[in-house]
């Protein structure tokens, strides 16, 4: 991947705020530039009072001395006005780049390969790319404050002091010079420190949820979880704090040398102010015009350098990350109109990231249109991993996955995931109302049917006139937010209402009935099986009673497919599916107690 330069960062920032605040970033920077003219103005105007009040204690007109000490006072009241206008504007548009940044963050991630989120370095650089988010607002804030505020502050104030006195600019030059050094060290020990500490926040926010989140706070609690989880959390932030010390420690003490070479310069400026005053080189307004202001000059000298150039530094190197990850290749390939009604396994091999061996090999399956599969096994023998592959949300890394003939390989997954829907084990809880976790499936959570919605609910076997959902469809189903929460069954029935409700011709449950007893679960997939009549669907579960209800078993073994047939076929054979079907019926009272 090409790096990524400063100015590159800049150019997006710039092309961001021009394509989404055009008007109101153009006129936050026209006023933040006349912001820095107009308070480096205010040493002419001083210079014009001082001058004409010297006249005037020597005999001069002193009608003189007071309009220029009007015209000071009016200015200077009319530039902190501008300068607080310009501030307002200038946070208001950090706030909304910041959003507009984690917009584009959040598309991006939306179009990278799937199979990437298995890779813990990939989660990585999403972590530190979030975080550029917000520190890619913090350069361009501080850069447009420099280059619209502080460069023609310091440029009328050169021309002014050149005008007096050429070697006055040296010492602020001489001052200059250090600073810029200084914050290129910094800048290159913020951004080691980021990539050091990058994988180290996102373990100790995953530790900090599992001490806090609803998600984990019951059993942490019972199983008296919490110190472990503290200790961990306690852990990794010291190294993250140790990490951040030793980096400060290093950059305060270049600090310190800057702020020392600024009293420097702000000395042999006073000191040849002095020098050009005795010799008559400057009027007395002049002198007392620059002394009065001397100390703002090096007080923007400090803020420019030593805070904003500061925030740069220490903020690019996570900016960068940001611009990476945009830069981060996408899951291309051509759309088409894929129905979904048929899908052929061709040779199929896969490896998770980082794995040492394959998770799938050499598996070649044809499902037809309409037909009904199940897919059974031990953990670990593949079932999920090939059912993404059928699905097209991962991609083969060895041999092909056609749908309807074409390789998913050469297809956008906008196209290959229309037609598809799908029930997952770890289905997703969302705190939404219960209307909207089920038309959420279809992206149309303010234009869909109601009676749809209804008829996906009763579907699923969801009673909405019961004691549970008090608003019927309207119900908030969370607490957090006025709601109500369900039992794990509950919500199992909404995921699969959810899976049902989107238009699909091949949908998949990947073991979605976990939490639901046998008996339920066997309504469950007879009533599934009845709705995907006329549909292709894939069934992955571990209890192979209810595998009945397909046309065809597949069983998964270390990675390969050891057997296909019927329930009855499998049976008749001694292999993996009927010792497995034997071991399971023991637990259900012998095999007659197998539900479906």
């Amino acid at each position: 991947m090409k790096a990524v330069s400063f100015w590159g960062v800049i150019r997006h920032l710039i092309s961001t705020c021009m394509k989404n605040l055009r008007g109101f970033f153009l006129l936050s920077t026209a006023l933040n530039m006349i912001a820095g003219f107009s308070m480096a103005a205010t040493v002419v105007f001083k210079q014009n009072f001082f001058d004409s009040t010297e006249a005037a204690t020597r005999g001069g007109d002193v009608s003189t001395a007071v309009f220029w000490g009007v015209v000071m006072t009016v200015f200077m009241i009319a530039v902190l006005f501008i300068r607080g206008l310009d501030e307002v504007m200038h946070l208001d548009i950090a706030m909304r780049l910041q959003s507009f940044l984690t917009l584009n963050f959040r598309k991006k991630a939306t179009k990278v390969d799937a199979i990437r989120f298995e890779d813990s370095n990939f989660l990585d650089e999403i972590n530190k790319a979030g975080k550029g988010c917000e520190d890619a607002s913090k350069v361009f804030s501080a850069f447009m404050d420099i280059v619209a505020f502080s460069l023609p502050y310091f440029l009328f104030m050169s021309v002014f002091l050149i005008n007096l006195a050429p070697l006055l600019v040296l010492c602020v030059v001489l001052a200059f010079l250090p600073s810029a050094i200084g914050q290129v060290v910094r800048f290159r020990q913020f951004s080691k420190l980021e990539g050091l500490n990058a994988p180290l926040r996102r373990r100790a926010v995953y530790y900090e949820r599992c001490i806090n989140d609803r998600e984990y706070a019951r059993e942490t609690r019972l199983l008296g979880g919490f110190w472990f989880f503290r200790k961990l959390y306690e852990t990794y932030m010291d190294l993250t704090a140790k990490n951040a010390w030793e980096t400060s420690r290093k950059t305060e003490l270049s600090e310190l040398i800057i702020r020392f070479v600024l009293l420097a310069g702000y000395v042999a400026t006073i000191y040849l102010m002095y020098l050009y005053l005795i010799d008559g080189t400057i009027s007395v307004g002049a002198f007392a015009a620059v002394f009065s202001s001397i100390d703002q000059l090096f007080n923007f000298m400090e803020s420019a350098v030593g805070y904003r150039i500061s925030w740069i530094t220490e903020s690019l190197g996570t900016a960068k990350n940001y611009m990476n990850f945009l830069g981060e290749e996408e899951r291309g390939g051509e759309d088409a109109e894929i129905t979904a009604r048929g899908i052929s396994l061709k040779n199929v091999g896969f490896t998770y990231p980082n794995a040492t061996k394959p998770s799938l090999q050499g598996i070649n399956l044809n499902i037809s249109e309409g037909e009904t599969i199940a897919i059974v096994g031990e953990n670990g023998a593949g079932k999920s991993t090939i059912a993404k592959l059928l699905i097209g949300l991962y991609l083969p890394g060895e041999g092909n996955v056609l749908i309807d003939g074409q390789n998913t390989k050469s297809l956008s997954p906008g196209s290959i995931f229309k037609n598809i829907s799908g029930v997952f084990q770890r289905y997703q809880r969302y705190r939404l109302t219960l209307a909207e976790n089920v038309a959420i499936s279809k992206g149309e959570l303010h234009t869909s049917s109601t009676e749809n919605i209804n008829t996906a609910l009763a579907q699923a076997e969801v009673d909405i006139t019961g004691r549970s959902f008090t608003n019927g469809t309207d119900t908030m189903l969370s607490r957090e937010f006025g709601g109500i929460d369900l039992s794990g069954g509950q919500w199992q029935r909404i995921a699969i209402a959810r899976g049902l409700y989107r238009k699909h011709n091949l949908i998949i449950l990947d073991e979605p009935t976990a939490a639901i007893d046998p008996v339920e679960e066997t309504r469950i997939y007879k009533l599934f099986a009845e709705l995907s009549r006329d549909k292709t669907a894939i069934v992955i579960t571990h209890r192979l009673g209810s595998a009945k209800i397909a046309d065809r078993i597949i069983v998964m073994d270390n990675g390969q497919i050891s057997d296909i047939g019927t329930h009855n076929e499998l049976m008749s054979r001694e292999g993996v599916y009927k010792q497995m079907y034997e071991a399971q019926a023991q637990w259900y009272g012998g095999e007659n107690a197998i539900v479906v």
